[in-house]
């Protein structure tokens, strides 16, 4: 029998947690959204990989002047 779309999404987020990962929605403005592709076009990586990157550059900068 196949899975319901629930018990998939459930499994999805069971092997995400797995593999230390958190997931997160956020909503930007067109402009944020067009800038985030076009950054990741051209540094050739994922929003998700784009946004970690930003964050944990944005950390060290603020965490540096701590």
């Amino acid at each position: 029998m196949p899975l319901s779309e629930a018990e998939r999404q459930k499994r999805y987020r069971q092997r995400v947690q797995a593999k230390g990962k958190k997931r997160y929605q956020v909503l930007v403005s067109s402009q944020v959204a067009e800038h985030a592709q076009e950054l990741c076009e051209r540094l050739d990586c994922s929003k998700g990989e784009l946004f970690s990157r930003l964050i944990e550059d944005e950390y060290q900068r603020v965490a540096c002047k701590a």
